[in-house]
């Protein structure tokens, strides 16, 4: 009868108002906003993509004496240059971390375009080792800085059931800035190529400029009007009564976070964004919560020794050390530690095909399986994609060592590399970095994340620059028979301790690592 009599008056109730709001912005139009924000920060994993492989097309020739400004590397000298920019990467992973929560994901995204437009300059008019080495440490830097907001940004601007594509959609993007760095080395001089690459990070920060700042965050900073009109950008450019209930959700988890930051002893209760009240967590009866907490503001060293207590709370330290094994994992199946090597490791096997001709079809192999993780993680989920995929690099790495180069057995080899190089870029590069995005709790997550994109280029480091090295001490078959057997045995370790992230939402994840952790110290009955 109310609603007759307000559709008689012209007039619209606020639940019709949602209603309609939420017909208006359909999936399609809800998910638009977030694809075009998440591309805007895919342009920094395009530019991660060209520094990473860029040393893929220097070091050949530097090896063979052929710059244009006469320098010249031996292996040790190609071995740093491959890996140092791993080895800086640390460094700006954990100073990014400190100072996300304060910068803010966007700005700190827009920040670390600086340093790489430096590094693109550095390399381009590098006269020296020493020129090319500070070039490789200042991307190092910046490349480790943009880890902790672009991990984030995308875990804190999408929908649940968006957020697995669209990370794995990020990955879509370092594949391309790799492929992209490989064509331009059969196209111009490294030099020229520097300098074409260096044209992205600017034009990158002017398309930040046009994306909001996460939601989540600004909710944590107490600004919830803002927070509102992100919402209202990337759920479809709707009103603010299509974001009511999600703005209502982010507030309370907000002031939860923030009430555990001031006192410890319970735990935060999980938010489900749900659309039955009657189905979300609530708070255990054991929990006491503060209504309200005043405390003065503490000093900087306070904070600090607090955030480094949130980061050793078993919320913490438990997603922590399971990523840390995943990277491992990942980055010892043999493509990221042979990367740097591609064009000597492509003549050496014997692969039918020219050296920087094969470089561009593995470039695009790992690009077309960016895409098919892109299409399909919806559908087979993160977990089997990443059993199958370290699986098949365990397979591919063990064939390898059995394989002996030859003319005669270029294809086979070729062909088995194909394979490493598509299912290492399908899932076992691809996906510990979208698990990452989720599975860590807000209060510390970007300390974690920082922390693990550090670890993670510590282990990548030690991968690339021990690759010569144990080259010459295994032989080069040998050691993909060790990268294929360590493969087979983080098989075995992810079946076992991979969850199932896919279409939760993070307290969800959360609250899923809270139970595991509640039933281990729960008494047998």
């Amino acid at each position: 009868m109310t609603d007759q009599k307000s559709a008689a008056n012209g007039k619209v109730s606020s639940q019709d108002a949602e209603a309609t709001e939420h017909h208006e912005a359909g999936k399609w139009r809800r998910a638009a906003p977030q694809i075009i924000a998440s591309t805007v920060k895919n342009l920094l994993l395009m530019d991660l993509g060209m520094t990473i492989a860029f040393s893929t097309i220097v070091i050949p020739v530097l090896l063979d004496g052929k710059d244009s400004k006469g320098l010249v590397f031996t292996e040790e000298n190609a071995s740093w240059f491959g890996s140092i920019v791993y080895a800086c990467q640390p460094t700006g992973s954990v100073l990014s971390g400190l100072v996300l929560e304060s910068l803010g994901r966007k700005y700190a995204m827009m920040a670390v375009n600086v340093p790489h437009i430096l590094g693109w300059f550095l390399l381009y008019s590098a006269g020296s080792h020493l020129a090319l080495y500070l070039a490789a440490m200042i991307m190092g830097l910046g490349v480790g800085f943009m880890e902790a907001p672009i991990i984030t940004y995308i875990g804190e601007i999408c929908e649940p059931r968006l957020r697995g594509t669209l990370t794995s959609y990020s990955n879509l993007f370092v594949n391309f800035g790799m492929t992209s760095v490989f064509v331009l080395g059969t196209l111009v001089d490294w030099r020229h190529a520097a300098l074409i690459c260096m044209m992205l990070p600017v034009f990158t920060i002017l398309a930040l400029t046009q994306v909001p700042e996460t939601p989540l965050w600004l909710m944590a900073q107490g600004r919830e009007e803002d927070a509102s009109r992100s919402l209202q950008w990337l759920r479809g450019w709707v009103s603010p009564q299509g974001v009511e209930k999600e703005v209502a959700e982010l507030k309370r988890y907000a002031e939860e976070a923030k009430k555990k930051k001031k006192i410890r002893g319970y735990d935060n209760p999980a938010i489900v964004l749900d659309e039955n009240p009657s189905n979300q967590t609530k708070v255990e009866k054991t929990e006491k919560v503060p209504e309200e907490v005043e405390l003065d503001k503490p000093s900087w060293w306070k904070k600090m020794a607090q955030d480094a207590k949130d980061f050793f709370r078993p919320a913490i330290l438990k997603p922590f050390f399971f990523i840390i094994v995943f990277f491992f994992i990942s980055n010892w199946t043999g493509i990221s530690s042979t990367r740097p090597y591609l064009i000597k490791l492509i003549e050496e096997f014997k692969f039918p095909i020219e050296p920087y001709r094969a470089s561009v079809i593995f470039g695009s192999i790992g690009f077309c399986a960016s895409v098919l993780c892109m299409a399909t993680i919806a559908w087979f989920r993160k977990r089997p994609i990443a059993l199958i995929s370290v699986f098949m690099c365990a397979v591919s790495g063990i064939g390898l060592a059995f394989t002996p180069s030859s003319a005669m057995n270029g294809w086979a080899c070729f062909i088995l590399f194909v394979l490493l190089f598509f299912f290492s870029m399908y899932g076992a590069s691809g996906i510990v970095w979208t698990v990452m995005s989720e599975i860590f709790p807000y209060r510390g997550r970007s300390q974690a994340s920082g922390m693990a994109a550090a670890s993670s280029y510590l282990i990548t480091f030690s991968a690339t620059k021990s690759f010569l090295a144990l080259k010459h001490a295994l032989g080069l078959h040998n050691l993909f028979g060790v990268y294929g057997g360590i493969s087979a045995v983080g098989f075995v370790f992810l079946y076992f301790m991979l969850p199932e992230t896919e279409g939760k939402s993070l307290e969800e994840i959360e609250q899923s690592y809270k139970k595991k952790k509640e039933a281990q110290t729960e008494p047998d009955k």
